[in-house]
């Protein structure tokens, strides 16, 4: 096995919102072959870029709850009441009209009635539901109702397709067919529509015939595919046991299974072996996934006990994918964005990320749906809950690398760009930056003592060496990177021409 070196001192855990990750670097037998990273930003939310640390820790960022909910229906659900509740969906920003988009699903406390609703918003944050009068509801057409399954369950995972051809199928959506688990036709179908609000469905069958709740699914750049995420659940001798499942499509009719592709192995508790669903986003050339989490024992779901705190509740880790195909965990396998800790919170049983978390300005809005209730509360006829929260990210702060005195050093790379532009918050203290040949000296002119120091808190420091920040003649030829920090948080670089 190939390590990254680190002091002593690296395995300490902190025992805050921030976890240290042990670091394992890249194995393969070309490790120490240059990498050519063109202008593409580097992010540490796994070892590619790094050859080694020294009293520096990677550390996984938790986002910041906004003051939530940002969404909520009225009047409030009551047990066994039929006032719907959020369960789920999927939010936008549309360029097209520079408008935040949301659809969700509705369910009343049976799951037997529901729905999905349309919310728009200019701000991300104060939510509209217009008077649409298209699809009949308890008798009225006064709602803002687009699709409905008489079936039941719906789980609607809903997106925008950027290689749409046909206008008339610029949105598209896959739902659940059919209604309770283990029923027949619990399979997967598919709606378009020209603007997310007039939808059409498509072939009256399973287009992939594994399907529960939640869903997700995009169009896949790199893969060149629709990638839809549905769970599979694996029964075991003893036990079930929550799988995500990818599924693949080139026209979003005839749909191919790729295979389980996140489930449980040996390194998680016993208890943390549920993995509900992933959704995912595309960011920075990275598939990053959040794993809805369930948490439970064997036999156990239902009749729980008293004194465990974490029994019957959903929270969320990270993943990571660099072809779209092979997924790991991202964090160290710690909860990146966890439940609330007040049994009055309104998230405080379980999360779930909707389809999927946008970059707004220089933050990651995670949009996401919150129960007060467990998982099982409506078998227990206890109160259910479900509204829909933002919780807010650094851009690029999903992993940072930190220290109070130390260094990071990056494998070497080829790059493309004449200026080296840097997210760190060096608000407590300092950072500075040396340019390394390929013997690993510091190059003349581009060592940690030529550094200009960088203070202060910014996405895009721009790094320079004594004035100087034109890096054009190093393009094309192997260098790398080493990173001294005082007191600083270090989240990507990226060379840029500017």
């Amino acid at each position: 096995m190939c390590r990254i070196p680190y002091s002593p001192f690296q395995v300490i855990f902190l025992a805050t919102v921030w976890t240290v990750i042990p670091s394992t670097a890249p194995c393969s037998a070309d490790a120490k072959t240059p990498l050519d990273i063109g202008n593409r930003k580097q992010l540490f939310i796994d070892n590619s870029i790094v050859a080694s640390l020294h009293h520096a820790y990677r550390v996984l960022n938790q986002p910041v709850k906004h003051a939530n909910p940002v969404l909520e229906l009225v009047p409030d659900q009551e047990i066994g009441g039929d006032a719907p509740v959020m369960a789920g969906g999927a939010v936008m920003y549309d360029t097209e009209n520079e408008q935040f988009k949301m659809w969700y699903q509705a369910v009343n406390y049976d799951w037997s009635n529901t729905y999905v609703g349309y919310a728009v918003s200019d701000d991300g944050i104060h939510w509209k539901l217009p008077n649409l009068g298209l699809i009949e509801h308890n008798g009225s057409k006064t709602n803002n109702i687009v699709f409905k399954n008489p079936a039941g369950e719906v789980a609607p995972a809903v997106f925008k397709d950027p290689v749409a051809k046909d206008p008339r199928r610029t949105f598209k959506m896959i739902y659940k067919r059919r209604g309770g688990v283990g029923s027949p036709g619990t399979g997967v179908g598919v709606a378009f529509s020209p603007d997310g609000i007039h939808w059409e469905i498509g072939p009256d069958r399973d287009v992939i015939p594994i399907a529960d709740s939640p869903h997700s699914v995009l169009w896949d750049p790199l893969l060149k595919r629709y990638v839809a995420h549905t769970r599979h659940n694996h029964q075991f001798p003893e036990r079930l046991e929550r799988q995500v499942l990818q599924s693949e499509s080139t026209d979003f009719i005839h749909w191919k299974r790729y295979g389980v592709i996140m489930k449980a192995d040996e390194q998680d508790l016993i208890q943390d072996r549920q993995f509900y669903n992933m959704e995912w986003m595309r960011y920075e050339g990275l598939n990053i996934g959040f794993l809805a989490v369930y948490h439970t024992l064997p036999g156990m779901e239902v009749k729980t006990t008293r004194g465990l705190p974490w029994m019957d509740k959903v929270d969320i880790q990270l993943t990571i994918s660099r072809d779209g195909r092979h997924w790991q965990h991202a964090g160290n396998r710690k909860v990146f964005l966890p439940t609330g800790t007040h049994p009055n919170d309104f998230d405080y049983g379980m999360i779930y990320v909707m389809q999927h978390p946008l970059l707004v300005g220089d933050e990651i809005w995670i949009y996401y749906t919150g129960y007060s209730g467990l998982h099982w509360a409506t078998r227990r006829r206890e109160r259910q809950g479900g509204v829909i929260g933002l919780a807010r990210l650094r851009r690029d702060g999903f992993v940072s690398i930190d220290a109070g005195e130390g260094t990071v050093t990056t494998r070497p790379f080829e790059m493309n760009g004449n200026q080296l532009i840097v997210n760190a918050d060096a608000a407590l203290g300092s950072l500075k930056v040396a340019v390394l040949g390929a013997n690993g000296k510091p190059l003349d002119g581009f060592s940690i003592d030529e550094s200009d120091t960088i203070t202060g808190d910014n996405v895009r420091h721009i790094i320079t060496w004594q004035g100087k920040r034109d890096l054009r003649h190093f393009i094309g030829k192997t260098i790398a990177l080493q990173f001294h920090l005082d007191r600083t948080k270090l989240y990507s670089f990226v060379f840029r021409n500017q």
